[in-house]
Formats: C-alpha cells, structure tokens, sequence
C-alpha cells in the first residue's frame, strides 16, 4: 500500500470519520466531498464515531482470511451500525477467538460494540505497521463502558500541578505460571492479543485518561510516551497515539501538539512525571495539559526465567494545574551506571546482568530515591497512607518497603503484580493508579520508580478533594485484575500472540 493511501487510511479509520449533508442530513462512509442528493453545492461536514457505541448489524465467521490478515484468522467479521442505521461499516470484533465448527452468529446480531484502536498487519519485519478503529469489542465483553462525555476543568480554580486524571488499560487475556514461587509470587500475567501491541495500549490508556480527567484532548499539548517495546526502532509511537486521540489543536491533517518517545527501561514513564508538571507550569508552555503514558509489552525469551513475570498493559496520566486530584508535592531521582539489565541494539531479548539485578540494582536505586525524597520532605513513613514501588515481582517492592520502615499494610494495595506480571514502564504507574483508585483526599502516596541501568524516581503525591468527585469516570485497577470476563490461554497461545506484537 502506497503511503499516500496509508494516509487517507489513517485520517478515515482512527477516528471511523464520515461526512453528513448539512442539508438534507445524509451520512456517507468513507467520507463524500458533496451529497448524492444535494450535489456538488452541498455543505458537508465531518462526524467521527471513535468514541460512540455501534450495534453489530450483520456478520459471519472469517476462517480463512488473505495473506495480509491471515495472523488474525478466524475471527468475527460484519457491518456496524451507528445513529440508527445511517451509518454502517465494516469491521472485526476483536477479542474473540471463534470455537471450531459451527458458530451461530446471530448470538452477537445487535449486541453493542465499542471501537477499538487496534493493529491490522504489517508488511513483514521491515513494512509500515498500519492500525484502525475499524475493530470493535462488545460492550459487555470485560470492558466497562461509560459515556464519553468530557467536561472542561475551567471550572475549578489553578492549584499545585499534578494529576488531572488517569486510565489504566489491561489486556482481558491471561496466561497462568504452574509454579508462581519460582516466579517472584507472580501468579499469572496478562497477554497482548493477536491485534495489540504498546501503541495500541497506550491508545486506550490515554482515551481512558482524557474521560477521567475531563479534560478535551485539544487541551493536552504535550504527549510522552515511555516504553521499551515500541513498534519502531525509528519513528515514534507517540505520534501515532496523538492522531488516533487528536491531542491537541487541529491544524490542516495533524496537530498542535509535541512529545517524544522515551526509553529508560521500566522507568521510562515515570521519569518525565516532573517535567509534565513542570511544563503545565511553565508560562512559556502555554499549555494547560500534558499527558503521560508508560506502555509496554513486556519482552522475553522463550522459557527464560524472566518469562514468568512479564505483563502487558498501559498506564495514562494527565497532569495539568486544574481539575488536580493529586498533587505532586515532593520529587527525587537517583541514577548510576549499574548494567543488571539490558539489550543492545538488533538484540529481540534482553539479558541480565547475573548479581547485579538484586541488591547492587533494584534495592539500592529504589532505596536510596525513597530515603532522599524523605530527607527533602521531612516526612517518615508513617505519614503516608500508600507506598507503591516498581515491581518487576511480588517480593522485591514490599521487601524495599519493608527495608525503609514501611508497613505491609501500606504496600499490598498496589502489589496488583500478583496477577498481571511486570508492566515495565506501565507497572509504577499501574500501581500508583491502583491506590488512587482508593485515596481518600488528604492522603499522601509515596511512589517510586525503577529503570535498569540504573535509576529510580520518587515521588510523593497528596489526594485532593476531587478525587472523590471524579472517581466514577475511571476504570478501576482491581476491576481489571478481577474481571469475571478474563480468559486464560496456554503458554504456546501466549508465545505465538506476543511474537506476532
């Protein structure tokens, strides 16, 4: 496909954008330049459909798809319905795996959809990846789905910068560890699908982020996306993510908007928590909003150790000085050259640095960053209600808490590791997003990154009152880890969905 169709494909199916007739009210997709009925003198007017709810129109099982979609077979195809029947297109529901033999179909005929931003194909290990909206999950199918009604925070007066609002999105599939001692205390982990991979995450995530906080995504100027599983080696994810979210002001077939990708391995995010609040402050920015996305689908080699422990997932955060529900009060880094961790360029897996990845590593950096941020604040560990650590298991982020007075007590609210693995670059912020879920306002949260190679960020965050006011528009954590509607795949499954992300 040339890159100019790649690029009407793009401005037409992230958002699934139709035009409409100003006159007589037709509806066309793919998008018309004049009405068939009011000619050429029309008024046509752009309508996108990314953020409503759809009806399953008509559909049939694929079984056996072209070459180019063959790694997705079989899946569920048909015509999605929208504003009553004006609109239909076509579409995959993802997040299905048809049973052999018979399926009856008519079971998912005018169930609700939801579209989702997902990965189409790529042309082999060299090619452009290409994504669309054109995928749907049913409505009941694990995801919550809310109205995505966005109100604007001009309402609530400037305070402190930090955390507007913020989403976490995790994968519905799961893979189960036969012995979770061997594996740090990690249960089971989350599995990307045959269609997912860190943008499309970090898509989700940001969507999930922008609802919570309220926040119109014209109004965030600025988008860092922290991962080390990108799709690309050269060519950032981010900008993908601000077309398929449109961060930013519109301007011809892009936008207002900046941001980088970032790599510094599980703390790739986190790290650049202190310069969105920086930047929302900073006059010259002349930005209310900055969001923030750890994302990653975590990678291992096959039955490595390292194997047991890896998730998938994102986590979004909006930081700006409105509508603020936590604040960032207090921040501290802490960096050496210490190689645990690593893999060099043209490298698929990462190695370990045999002894390094303990003491020398991940306790040190993340012990010393938390006894620095406490000096700077004057706090003890009593004064926080929460402390959550980056958590490549279940034992190293209590026993770093433990080892600078924390309590048990304190940390078991964000050890969501148990059952999702290792995030990387989404697992601090999954973990932070996992006791804002429950903060109350005045309590303050201690959390603290770690990246190989090495560094770790601290940071204490106090809840406000808005807190309470915004939680019904997320999608908590444990509602996530717990959901009824999660499904377990074996380790072969696992391995052949990862590779193809």
């Amino acid at each position: 496909m040339s890159e100019a169709t790649i690029r009407r494909k793009t401005l037409v199916d992230y958002r699934i954008t139709a035009a409409k007739c100003e006159g007589c009210g037709a509806s066309y997709f793919p998008p018309k330049s004049f009405c068939n009925v009011e000619g050429r003198s029309s008024k046509m007017r752009h309508v996108d459909y990314f953020e409503s709810v759809g009806t399953l129109f008509t559909g049939t099982v694929i079984r056996k798809a072209t070459s180019r979609f063959g790694h997705l077979s079989p899946f569920l195809a048909g015509i999605i319905s929208f504003d009553d029947g004006k609109i239909k297109v076509p579409g995959r529901i993802t997040d299905q795996v048809p049973p052999d033999g018979e399926v009856d179909v008519s079971e998912f005929i005018g169930r609700g959809v939801v579209p989702r931003f997902r990965r189409l194909y790529a042309n082999g290990g060299y090619g452009v990846v290409s994504y669309s909206s054109l995928n749907f999950s049913l409505v009941d199918d694990y995801y919550c789905h809310f109205p995505q009604k966005r109100q604007g925070n001009e309402v609530h007066k400037k305070s402190r910068p930090g955390i507007v609002g913020y989403g976490v999105y995790l994968p519905k599939f799961r893979v189960r560890n036969d012995d979770s001692s061997a594996s740090g205390g990690v249960r089971e982990r989350t599995v990307p699908f045959q269609d997912e991979d860190t943008t499309t995450f970090a898509v989700e995530a940001g969507r999930r982020a922008l609802i919570h906080a309220g926040v119109r995504s014209r109004e965030v100027k600025k988008c860092f996306l922290g991962s080390e599983s990108t799709p690309y080696a050269v060519k950032p994810s981010m900008s993908t993510v601000c077309q398929a979210l449109e961060l930013g002001e519109k301007y011809e077939d892009g936008f207002i908007s900046g941001g980088v990708d970032s790599q510094f391995a599980c703390k790739a995010a986190t790290d650049l928590f202190i310069d969105a609040a920086a930047l929302v402050a900073y006059p010259t920015f002349g930005g209310s909003n900055v969001m923030v996305i750890g994302s990653d689908n975590s990678q291992a080699a096959p039955h490595d150790a390292l194997d047991s422990t890896v998730g998938a997932g994102a986590a979004a955060y909006v930081f700006g000085e409105r509508g603020v529900i936590a604040t960032l009060d207090h921040y501290a880094p802490y960096t050496s050259d210490t190689a645990d961790f690593y893999r060099r360029d043209g490298e698929k897996y990462p190695r370990h640095g045999g002894r390094f990845t303990g003491k020398p590593a991940y306790f040190k950096h993340v012990t010393s960053a938390i006894r620095n941020v406490l000096k700077e604040s004057g706090l003890c560990p009593g004064d926080f209600a929460y402390a959550v650590n980056h958590s490549p298991n279940a034992r190293y982020p209590l026993m770093a808490a433990l080892e600078m007075g924390f309590q048990k007590d304190q940390v078991e609210p964000g050890l969501v590791v148990e059952q999702i693995g290792n995030l990387y670059s989404a697992s601090c912020p999954t973990a932070l997003a996992a006791v804002l879920d429950i903060a109350k306002p005045g309590e303050r949260i201690l959390a603290t990154s770690y990246g190989s190679g090495a560094g770790s960020d601290s940071y204490v965050f106090t809840a406000t009152d808005l807190i309470l006011e915004k939680r019904p528009g997320t999608i908590r954590v444990r509602d996530q880890v717990d959901s009824p509607k999660r499904q377990y795949v074996d380790y072969g499954t696992y391995r052949a969905w990862k590779d193809m992300s």
